[in-house]
């Protein structure tokens, strides 16, 4: 299937409606909003994924509205206000939102340093709903400079799906466990192309092995990025971007295409990047001469994807640049009590124990050592690995979560970071890597993770992307990111 077909099936296939989407199988239902007073225009250089439409929420109070054609029979439900991003937020955006006729003020609404494709929930009073269902609300933005998109319906053929079309939430209290397998089973984990869509894709092909759909839908989701030979994407200003990777961090997916299509012509547009940005000793990273920056993201954004290009294309030197781009992780970033995600590579180290960097660090370890052929160097590194993941476990908390930053509890549980660490514990115990232990802490940690799924089944309870530095990270700002349903799919919950 093409990418043209792909997405003109999409579009058939999730064209919204005005009226509730309520399975009776669930605990809750989408109620699609009406957008009004949108600029739904963009600027001819502009680029949105897909060509899905979007709205433009405008700088001043003007404003949109959000409005429902009829009223839910389920208004005595709780019930989150929801839009997804179309732009990728750079700055604090902070939204009012008002009820439309009598302007009571339900909330600012923090969409700081938004990606895209990300949704925010908002939680509406129950002694709300019912006036915003009958009103309307407006959005209108108190702070924030530049343009910000977010996908609406506007009657357009080729539509986002639900889940990221304005709506409210509206569900009961008792929500089933097992909802984030139709979030990430469908076009509504799509990310931005690079590690986000890498992560998703990763955890679809650990599900394929047991789930046809989940093999369908990886196969829908490659085909709208790959589709027709091609790699097509929006970049992060929101131009389209063309057969061209921009970053080490933008190789996983290529660990996922090179396992499901490995005669894809892009798998040699991928080698040539990393051959390009390796030094003399073989080490990849972004950056050149002293400007070098070495980072625990590249463990599994460029290790892993070369481990398993190495096997797949059977070409051993790639397997050699993923061990030394890894081992230059392990010598520089792996200290004492601390497992830094970054440093220069004179050894000027930084964010410390930061539990998604730890992520990581330990999935590229676990994952880039399935797919290396039997060498000391190997066996090297599985060493290595083991005793990163007693580090890791000692910093466990009672409920099975990690800290932000491990060390420092003011900055609060994290979720991505604990989903990221289960998911390699998990994979490296299957796998043969690792002892009961970590089977025994990856179930704590999924038993954690339940009380942070919303009633369809994203998480929540992530720290933002890391655009906005140290502060950002630690002032317990916590979002959804889609991007964690690929970490969800590795442990050992029962599939549909």
């Amino acid at each position: 299937m093409t990418r043209r077909q792909v997405l003109a099936t999409a579009s058939i296939l999730l064209a919204p409606s005005y009226f509730n989407l309520w399975d009776k199988r669930s605990s809750y239902e989408y109620c699609l909003a009406k957008v009004t007073g949108q600029n739904a225009i963009l600027p001819p250089e502009k680029y949105i994924p897909f060509d899905w439409a979007v709205a433009e929420l405008p700088l001043g109070p003007t404003g949109v509205k959000l409005s429902w054609d009829q009223a839910s029979a389920h208004k005595k439900s709780q019930a989150k206000l929801r839009i997804t991003s179309a732009t990728d937020v750079r700055e604090v955006l902070i939204v009012e939102v008002k009820t439309a006729l009598t302007g009571k003020k339900i909330a600012d609404w923090d969409l700081r340093f938004a990606a895209y494709m990300q949704p925010f929930d908002l939680e509406i009073a129950p002694e709300d709903i019912n006036a915003m269902l009958a009103e309307g609300v407006t959005l209108s933005r108190t702070t924030g400079s530049k343009a910000f998109w977010f996908f609406s319906a506007n009657d357009s053929p080729k539509t986002a799906p639900s889940a990221f079309l304005p709506h409210l939430l509206v569900y009961q209290p008792s929500p089933r466990k097992d909802a984030w397998q139709e979030r990430l089973l469908s076009l509504e984990s799509v990310q931005a192309f690079g590690w986000m869509q890498g992560v998703v894709w990763d955890g679809l092909l650990e599900m394929s092995k047991h789930s046809k759909r989940a093999k369908s839908i990886l196969s829908q989701q490659l085909n709208l990025f790959f589709g027709q030979n091609s790699l097509v994407y929006a970049n992060l200003n929101n131009l389209k971007t063309v057969e061209k990777i921009s970053t080490v961090e933008s190789i996983l997916p290529f660990a996922i295409l090179a396992q499901t299509h490995p005669e894809h012509p892009l798998l040699q547009t991928a080698i040539a990047f990393c051959e390009a940005h390796a030094n003399a000793e073989g080490v990849i990273a972004d950056g050149t001469g002293n400007n070098r920056m070495v980072k625990t993201e590249e463990c599994y954004t460029v290790s892993y994807p070369l481990a398993v290009l190495a096997k797949t294309l059977k070409r051993p030197e790639l397997a050699q640049l993923a061990i030394q781009t890894l081992q230059s992780r392990i010598n520089i970033l792996d200290q004492g009590e601390y497992i830094f995600q970054r440093s220069t590579e004179q050894g000027e180290a930084f964010f410390g124990n930061w539990s998604r960097g730890v992520a990581w660090y330990l999935l590229g370890l676990a994952k880039t050592l399935v797919h290396l052929p039997p060498s000391e160097q190997k066996r090297a590194i599985q060493l290595s690995f083991q005793s990163a993941v007693e580090k890791v476990i000692a910093f466990q908390q009672p409920n099975g979560l990690w800290f932000n930053f491990f060390h420092q509890p003011e900055t609060g549980i994290e979720t991505s970071g604990t989903a990221g660490i289960a998911a390699a514990l998990t994979y490296g115990y299957q796998n043969g890597l690792l002892a009961e232990n970590a089977k025994a802490a990856a179930i704590k940690a999924q038993n954690g993770l339940l009380p942070f799924l919303t009633p369809d089944g994203y998480l929540t309870g992530t720290a933002q992307v890391n655009k906005g530095g140290d502060a950002l990270q630690k002032n317990g700002f916590r979002v959804i990111s889609p991007y964690t349903l690929g970490f969800l799919a590795h442990l050992n919950w029962k599939l549909k």
